[in-house]
């Protein structure tokens, strides 16, 4: 056992590989707050389960068996309530705040319905421009869930109205926003362009980030250094070439030297800690992780730790997430190779640490949050 993770620290670990199940208790008490809305925003593998505030400001996104049937069902972890949420299981225990969906997830307007643009994970809004992606990936479920026949560009003001909805929830206004995928057609760059300039102009007061594939010509780092972007996802997701051409045959094809050294010219141009890039941890060798790690850092990028989740809707439904002890040894390593260059593991918001293998806290001492806290039902204490 890590001598200096905390309880809550290791019980996160346990949680991402395991799951977690709910007691009768906590189930009438989820009832009785949580009024008729889902458990889990469920729109990402990643993003499957609930959202739990720990001790120690310890965030984790818990599968449970009704998202994630293929991998959850004896997991000796429970949320409980009594007179305020916990988890107990392996000589392990934390109390627990439950993390509430805001008021309009599930909900629709004219132009359908919202969460087909916008989802709200913790403080942070996740809008998806487009419709499918032009990359296909087999732990992704989008080429799967939206094939690429239905293909299409969203509406820019529907987009915008969307996300200005997430801004002013009344229950859980989001505090920051990231535009992510699906990955635009070659032919669509110029429309994706403009879309991030209309969003950053629309929400001078908010932070937003980006994620995406640098496709050749999407990216015009100084004009969006310019419009206010905060900072800028290039995900290499699988540093070993033999994995990356099995599961992510596009992504390979533009060759690992690419993103790199977009990574280093991202971080140039947006300032330190600006430019991320997300590995996978558990579809590779923890060697090869850390030596993604490693390359990231050496260029003045922030590594992310996402640990793989199987999708039911992906070829890649039967495998298993990565066992705790893998990830908290994966994370206590990376750990030490970004400190000798000076940055630091992301993401640094500690909501949005809660599918990561990150704190954000508590750890060494790396925060920038000057978000309000998201609202959290029945914590204890």
């Amino acid at each position: 056992m890590s001598q200096y993770l905390t309880e809550a620290q290791l019980l996160k670990f346990e949680l991402m590989d395991k799951g977690i199940v709910l007691s009768d208790a906590a189930i009438a008490a989820l009832t009785d707050l949580n009024r008729n809305r889902s458990l889990s925003p469920h729109d990402y593998a990643s993003t499957s389960g609930v959202i739990l505030n720990l001790d120690d400001d310890v965030w984790v996104n818990a599968p449970i068996e009704l998202y994630n049937p293929n991998f959850v069902s004896r997991t000796p972890y429970v949320l409980d309530f009594d007179g305020g949420f916990s988890v107990e299981g392996a000589g392990l225990a934390s109390a627990a705040g439950f993390w509430p969906q805001p008021e309009y997830h599930g909900s629709s307007l004219d132009f359908g319905p919202l969460n087909n643009y916008v989802v709200t994970h913790g403080d942070r809004a996740r809008l998806s421009p487009v419709r499918s992606c032009s990359m296909t990936c087999t732990f992704c479920n989008i080429p799967y869930d939206d094939p690429i026949s239905d293909y299409a560009l969203k509406p820019v003001d529907a987009i915008v109205s969307a996300a200005k909805i997430a801004v002013d929830d009344p229950l859980q206004p989001a505090r920051h926003m990231l535009i992510s995928g699906g990955t635009p057609k070659p032919k669509d760059i110029p429309w994706m362009q403009e879309l991030y300039a209309t969003v950053l102009e629309a929400f001078p007061g908010t932070q937003v980030d980006l994620m995406m594939v640098p496709l050749p010509g999407l990216f015009d780092l100084p004009r969006l250094a310019s419009l206010g972007l905060h900072e800028l996802s290039i995900n290499i997701e699988l540093f070993n070439r033999d994995r990356a051409r099995d599961y992510m045959r596009n992504k390979f094809n533009q060759g690992l030297d690419f993103y790199l050294d977009f990574i280093e010219s991202a971080t140039d141009e947006l300032g330190p800690g600006r430019a991320r890039s997300m590995l996978m941890v558990g579809l590779e060798t923890m060697e090869d992780t850390l030596a993604g790690v490693r390359a990231i850092a050496e260029r003045g990028g922030t590594p992310v730790l996402s640990p793989f989740r199987p999708d039911m809707s992906t070829p890649l439904k039967n495998e298993k997430p990565p066992s705790a002890e893998f990830m908290r040894e994966t994370f206590e390593r990376a750990r030490e190779i970004v400190s000798e260059f000076g940055v630091f593991l992301g993401p640094d918001c500690p909501p949005c640490s809660h599918n990561t293998l990150n704190f954000a806290t508590g750890v060494d001492g790396h925060v920038i949050y000057p978000h309000d806290r998201p609202l959290m039902l029945g914590a204890a204490g």
